[in-house]
């Protein structure tokens, strides 16, 4: 299968179409045609709660960024005088402690926040978790149920 095409870089990637084979096999066995048939259904509707997910993480990263920004720079405010890590410095940084919040990992960085801001961060980060579980819930029990709905209508 090689044909004599082992210099050339890159070519292992086209291996990963192996994986379409799934598909093939889909064909003739009913059970797996119908689980792939209801996950592919499923994506158009996670696609509407990703966006949603999407849109308010970015705006509480921003609303973190242009808050609690440039607080992160001075590093007086910490014991060992290093910024740290974890902080509302750059979008990318602060879409990621978003996340965490979203995620349960809020504690290390509320705190961090408020060596850096005081008690202003508290609301910011309550009102982060409180409209994030709201509005996503939890994003696995939400797939389950567009999944069941889905199934339980073919």
């Amino acid at each position: 299968m090689e044909l004599g095409l082992e210099g050339i870089q890159g070519l292992s990637v086209l291996r990963s179409f192996r994986l379409l084979r799934v598909f093939k096999l889909a064909k003739s066995w009913p059970t797996l045609n119908m689980l792939i048939s209801i996950v592919a259904r499923t994506m158009g509707a996670l696609g509407n709660l990703t966006l949603v997910l999407g849109i308010i993480v970015f705006i509480f990263a921003v609303m973190g960024q242009q808050l609690f920004g440039e607080s992160y720079e001075k590093p007086e405010c910490f014991e060992d005088n290093q910024i740290p890590r974890w902080g509302f410095r750059t979008f990318l940084h602060s879409f990621m402690i978003v996340f965490r919040v979203l995620c349960g990992e809020w504690i290390e960085s509320m705190w961090t926040c408020m060596e850096v801001s005081g008690y202003a961060c508290v609301p910011f980060f309550l009102l982060t978790m409180i409209i994030g579980n709201l509005v996503t819930g939890k994003p696995l029990h939400i797939y389950l149920s567009i999944s069941l709905s889905i199934y339980l209508s073919s």
